[in-house]
């Protein structure tokens, strides 16, 4: 139990300093067209950003890219920013912050766009003091064309009290979507100008025209994985001597086979990447025992389970391709036809309980992990109430979806 504290003690450590600086594996391409794969800076970018942190790995020192020298770069699967210099207004999406003019002030500035749904017609936003505006890319475009909108108000003529001015929209990116991005008549009159309604009307638009989905922001709450795990267990068990003794009958460690599915889940944390697992895994072995102050005393115990493993995992990243990870835990065993010769079958628990500490890297769709499980006690016999069953398990683990 000890070991378990500090290992949670040790999780809890981690998850507070990724959360201060957590670093993810992305990429940057410079003025001259070179990819430069690394580990950036993850930041919850409300607005978007003009400069970035980079590691070349997790002990190296940070440097700082700007937006003058880098023309594109990604982190993960969040966030993917590419240079532009273009046109548009950032004039209040509110009354309180709007002018009375129906037509945007527009102005040049150089930005990062970030890309929001890629296809051959892709949709970007670009936000600023909570203020959004949208752009898209098709066939026929060279820059990205800004999709019009803008908040304004007239004054109020009626003189009724209390009411001043009359707030007011200016739709114009419905009758753009109309004209150029439409297919099948899609219906632009409810559409808002939120990335919500706007990436679907993009997505519907582009399965329209069969073109391929090639990348989709989504929030990290969805993004689940469902894959197989495989392990090799040693396990090893003792328990009372049958005759009273002081002593404990030990039965030799074993290797066993585990295998099953599981699914991992990751959590809406801007600056930690922290999962959630639950892994259903079967295994079954056969062990000998004999209690040396008994002659031609041979046990033998028949194990059969199914074992449910839950927590979270703590993913921390090396390199733009490999990652560390650490993991804790609860098991719960089903027993599903125990057999032993030394204990009835009434007399062996049906359900039992242990935690699990561990962790390993990863690559890809693949993991490769060690976990070390506090021993449990599978008998509830009142002639030998004391049992002690280990485990030790190396596990790989593969993503399918």
């Amino acid at each position: 139990m000890k070991s378990l504290l500090y290992f949670a003690v040790g999780l809890f450590c981690i998850a507070t300093c990724s959360a201060q600086s957590l670093y993810e594996a992305g990429y940057f391409i410079d003025n001259d067209g070179n990819r430069k794969e690394c580990l950036i800076k993850k930041l919850s970018w409300r607005s978007n950003p003009t400069e970035f942190e980079w590691k070349r790995t997790i002990s190296s020192s940070p440097k700082t890219e700007t937006i003058e020298n880098v023309k594109e770069f990604a982190v993960g699967e969040d966030y993917r920013f590419k240079r532009y210099i273009l046109q548009f207004d950032l004039n209040g999406d509110t009354v309180g912050k709007s002018t009375k003019s129906k037509d945007p002030n527009l102005r040049y500035q150089k930005i990062f766009l970030r890309t929001i749904l890629q296809s051959k017609t892709t949709l970007y936003q670009y936000s600023e003091n909570g203020v959004n505006r949208f752009f898209y890319t098709d066939p026929n475009t060279v820059y990205p064309e800004l999709l019009l909108y803008k908040v304004f108000y007239t004054p109020d003529e009626s003189k009724k009290p209390g009411k001043k001015i009359i707030p007011q929209q200016n739709n114009t990116y419905q009758q753009q979507l109309q004209d150029k991005i439409n297919c099948e008549d899609q219906d632009v009159s409810k559409l808002t100008y939120t990335q919500r309604d706007l990436k679907r009307y993009f997505k519907k638009y582009n399965e329209c025209k069969g073109n391929e989905i090639e990348y989709s922001i989504r929030k990290k709450i969805n993004q689940t994985r469902i894959g197989i795990v495989a392990a090799a267990d040693v396990s090893g068990f003792t328990h009372n001597s049958i005759i009273g003794s002081a002593g404990n009958v030990s039965y030799d460690d074993v290797f066993v086979p585990r295998y099953g599915i599981f699914i991992e889940t990751f959590i809406p944390f801007s600056k930690v990447d922290l999962s959630f697992f639950l892994e259903s895994t079967y295994k079954a072995f056969t062990m000998d025992g004999r209690d040396f102050e008994i002659s031609n005393s041979e046990f033998e115990l028949d194990y059969k389970s199914i074992n449910i493993a839950v927590g979270p995992r703590f993913h921390i990243y090396l390199s733009s391709k490999f990652e560390l990870f650490l993991e804790g835990g609860l098991t719960v065993d089903f027993n599903i036809g125990t057999e032993s010769n030394v204990f009835a079958e009434n007399e062996i628990e049906n359900t039992t309980t242990d935690y699990f500490y561990g962790g390993g890297l990863g690559s890809g769709r693949f993991k490769i992990g060690f976990r070390q499980y506090t021993a449990k006690n599978i008998s509830k016999s009142t002639s030998i109430p004391d049992s002690e069953l280990t485990t030790s398990s190396l596990y790989l683990s593969m993503n399918l979806f």
